[in-house]
């Protein structure tokens, strides 16, 4: 089966990270086994794979973590912010880059609910063999210190 990649640049102690593992706990429900694979990816330079898995365990998040070694994975990918997303196609070319929704629209600011659920309507486009509606758009949260 052909599977995409989506890249979920998280960290423990963001609490906008905190705040979206619900929504990812049910993307990963409903597109894993579809030829959709999640990975979590970590870059604090101090986080530890204890913390991932106690992260992971808290939150019930069913995908993978990882830590990004040296930022490569962000560094290859420019994400800025914790949470960003990157979805990769099998052959790794970038489909979609940016935020999960627009639930989030300042730092400390966000609506009571999305309106636009862009990393779901990416997948859903992939799925479908339609085209994928915006392939950029800009991700709100903590900084990704390099």
């Amino acid at each position: 089966m052909t599977e995409y990649t989506v890249w979920l640049f998280l960290d423990p102690e963001c609490p906008i990270c905190q705040n979206y593992t619900l929504p990812l706990r049910e993307m990963h429900e409903e597109y894993a086994g579809r030829g959709v694979v999640f990975r979590g990816i970590y870059t604090s330079p101090v986080i530890k794979k204890s913390e991932i898995k106690a992260f992971h365990k808290k939150y019930k998040l069913p995908f993978p973590g990882e830590i990004d070694k040296n930022y490569t994975l962000a560094n290859r990918w420019d994400a800025t912010v914790t949470p960003e997303v990157v979805v990769t196609s099998p052959i790794g070319e970038v489909l979609y880059r940016g935020a999960i929704d627009n639930w989030y629209y300042a730092l400390g600011k966000n609506r009571p609910e999305p309106t636009e659920n862009y990393l779901k309507n990416v997948l859903d486009a992939i799925l479908a063999g339609t085209p994928i509606p915006k392939r950029r758009t800009e991700a709100i949260g903590c900084l990704i210190n390099r």
